[in-house]
């Protein structure tokens, strides 16, 4: 302890111009600072030390978040093309949508079209206000893609098979067309409102002579001036007032098929007119060779008087 108490003297000479300086130091100094200077110096050492390592970690670490930060850029931009394809994809399927929506307008004013044309009443089938159904969970990215690529497939098939019902609906509505013009050139409504038939189609005796006689037609009774009617659509070959027929009517439906109609009270169309099924013709009558008001209703084909009954199949559709 004594040699560390011990002091040292430290004499310091300037210059020749200035006096000598005299300074007592104690001798731990000497000891004491290079050891304070080592320690220094190994802490520093050990900061660098620590601090290099430490730059180095931060160095990784900075590498790291730029490889992440370029994995997630690269992963984002693949969601932001696939979400585009996407997009693309609903737009295009938004387009087919559309038209198969028209297509399928198409095919149910055609469907329409048939139903009226064939007699068909539509029938109207009321939305209920229930809800229901199984549940399913969102499908995930590559799932919409697949549902989208599968619904994509769908509405094309769809697309296919209305375009290929479409001209065999054509087809048939030209058929259905045809057929209804055959129905509307058929007599087949009853050329009055009256029911009651006084005689029928044959062999009869005769009202006014009382022989057997052939009767051409079939009577129905009524009253005066009880509408007629045309019994399907046809040309008016003949009108005129005559013995025994009286006022009388004629008409020509094509295919070897005419009508006649006897007994008139009045008659409202003449030669040459074109009229529809149902059209009021004339009106009931007592003219010619009658016993009283009745009309006299006669189905000629190919020449030949046929029993007009079977051929009677409904009744007269209001305009």
């Amino acid at each position: 302890m004594k040699s560390l108490n011990a002091r040292v003297k430290l004499v310091l000479i300037p210059d020749a111009n200035r006096p000598v300086r005299h300074y007592n130091v104690p001798k731990v100094l000497f000891v004491a600072t290079p050891a304070l200077i080592i320690l220094f110096a190994l802490c520093s050492a050990i900061f660098i030390l620590l601090n290099s390592s430490h730059l180095q970690q931060v160095e990784q670490l900075q590498e790291q978040l730029t490889l992440s930060e370029a994995s997630y850029e690269t992963l984002l931009q693949a969601r932001e093309e696939q979400i585009a394809g996407l997009e693309s994809d609903l737009a295009s399927l938004s387009r087919q949508a559309a038209e198969v929506e028209s297509k399928m307008t198409e095919i149910a004013e055609l469907e329409s079209q048939l139903k009226e044309i064939a007699g068909i009443e539509e029938t109207v089938i009321p939305l209920s206000d229930g809800q229901g159904g199984e549940e399913f969970a969102l499908a995930s990215t590559d799932a919409e893609t697949s549902l989208v690529s599968e619904t994509k497939e769908s509405f094309l098939q769809m697309t296919s098979m209305i375009d290929e019902m479409k001209p065999s609906l054509e087809s048939t509505k030209k058929a259905l067309i045809g057929y209804q013009r055959i129905l509307d050139m058929t007599p087949s409504i009853w050329p009055a409102d009256s029911r009651r038939v006084t005689s029928t189609f044959g062999i009869r005796r005769d009202p006014i002579s009382g022989r057997s006689a052939v009767h051409n037609g079939l009577d129905l009774g009524g009253n005066r001036g009880d509408p007629i009617y045309a019994a399907a659509d046809g040309i008016v070959t003949l009108s005129e007032r005559d013995y025994p027929h009286g006022n009388n009517i004629l008409i020509d439906h094509g295919r070897g098929m005419e009508t006649r109609y006897l007994h008139l009270n009045k008659r409202f169309v003449e030669a040459g007119a074109r009229v529809k099924k149902g059209q009021l013709i004339g009106e009931l009558g007592n003219t010619g060779r009658s016993t009283g008001p009745h009309l006299h209703y006669e189905v000629i084909v190919n020449g030949d008087h046929v029993d007009p009954m079977p051929y009677i199949k409904e009744d007269r559709k209001e305009p």
